[in-house]
């Protein structure tokens, strides 16, 4: 039951807090290409990950799949709006929020889904980082990319 409860607020909460944006519509607008972008490639790792076995969700396989689309639906979209929001295109300050939200998830957050039977990823936890913190990076380049080719998308607000 408990798994239950965690597996939810993992999705609500998240959305909860996109009260908190300023411009919703903007912002969604403006970040949908990077959240389409970051949510395959992620989509992608999970796949792999769990063919490899190397995340294991109690439960079988309904609640891996369960799990895995209440993460990337819920924080993994939201998170990246926000943090895009936060730094406001400057590389620096999206680098250094990134580092810190990956640090807390690939290490006591990795840790704390294992300890509650949420989730076990068979990845040592500074590997998981290096993945999460590239997914990352990858994710700045793209939404520089899009801005470049669709410069209208940079009309919308940032602030």
């Amino acid at each position: 039951m408990l798994r239950v409860v965690i597996r939810i607020s993992l999705f609500v909460i998240p959305w909860l807090s996109v009260f908190f944006l300023p411009d919703k519509k903007n912002m969604f607008v403006k970040y949908l290409p990077v959240t389409l972008f970051s949510s395959t490639v992620v989509m992608c790792e999970i796949f792999y990950f769990t063919t490899n076995k190397l995340w294991k969700v109690k439960g079988g396989r309904k609640a891996l799949t369960h799990t895995a689309f209440l993460l990337l639906f819920g924080p993994y979209i939201v998170l990246t709006i926000w943090v895009f929001h936060l730094s406001k295109g400057r590389f620096l300050l999206y680098s250094l929020i990134n580092l810190v939200i990956d640090l807390i998830y690939a290490f006591p957050i990795k840790a704390l889904f294992k300890k509650l039977n949420v989730f076990q990823i068979k990845v040592k936890s500074i590997n998981f980082f290096l993945l999460i913190f590239t997914d990352a990076l990858l994710n700045y380049g793209f939404q520089k990319i899009i801005e470049k080719i669709y410069p209208q998308t940079n009309k919308f607000s940032n602030s």
